[in-house]
């Protein structure tokens, strides 16, 4: 008998969308997989979920198809080591971009941990650095609704 609550259940990605380069492949990040978002297979759930493995050093948001933007609903991007015996182990340096023009501040993290992006703040890029262990790198938007939609695109930077 078939769960009535099967319909809650994701086990297989949505192909990223091929027209958009999302980092550089050639450098060690995969793409994005989209687990969950607004045209996806729980429309009610208002979310977007984006995974990507992090190989060795490379970076994302230094393209033109995804510059540094801000969107009109908060992000979390975590980024998690992938040692059982040691949670706080990510296995690579961390720059994160956050602010625009002199507010503009470089956040480096080394562990595994979470940054939280208020809407409307401007964000990326991010640096993948000294990776020495694959780890894993989530990106959630929620209460998303159509925001995304009206994602405000800046300047490539830091490249």
């Amino acid at each position: 008998m078939k769960s009535r609550y099967a319909k809650y259940v994701v086990t297989e990605s949505a192909p990223p969308d091929p027209s958009i380069q999302w980092g550089i492949p050639e450098l060690g990040i995969t793409d994005l997989y989209h687990y969950l978002k607004p045209s996806g297979p729980i429309k009610e759930s208002n979310t977007m979920i984006e995974v990507a493995w992090i190989a060795k050093d490379s970076a994302f948001g230094v393209t033109k198809d995804k510059p540094p933007h801000s969107h009109d609903c908060d992000e979390i991007f975590m980024f998690m080591g992938t040692n059982p015996r040691d949670k706080d182990e990510l296995g690579a340096d961390v720059e994160f971009w956050m602010g625009e023009g002199n507010e503009t501040e470089i956040i480096k993290i080394n562990k595994s941990g979470l940054i939280f992006v208020p809407k409307g703040l401007v964000h990326l890029p991010v640096f993948f650095k000294n990776v020495k262990k694959p780890s894993l790198w989530f990106v959630l938007a929620l209460n998303i609704g159509d925001t995304l939609a009206h994602t405000i695109k800046y300047p490539v930077r830091g490249t």
